[in-house]
């Protein structure tokens, strides 16, 4: 994944970062893996499988948009792509 295996987000107004067991991203933030079958017609084998793997868009330093959750935890939403630029 791009960002750590131990992720926390700090909120500006709160005193400490919160540790990824209290943060939720959403789906499309995370990496997925995709397994997928190719057909291909001009080699001897017809068939090729393999696993298709979506990184993340989120790196290390991103400005995120958040949501607070019920008891201290953070939903991410998406990348507050305003102040980065990207």
């Amino acid at each position: 994944m791009s960002w750590p295996s131990k992720p926390e987000i700090q909120v500006e107004g709160d005193p400490e970062p919160y540790p990824a067991d209290k943060l939720v991203f959403a789906e499309y933030l995370q990496e997925r893996r995709i397994d997928a079958v190719f057909e291909v017609e001009q080699l001897e084998v017809s068939k090729l499988t393999g696993v298709l793997t979506i990184p993340s868009p989120l790196k290390v330093g991103d400005q995120l948009i958040v949501s607070r959750m019920t008891s201290q935890r953070y939903y991410v939403l998406g990348k507050d792509v305003g102040s980065s630029g990207g």
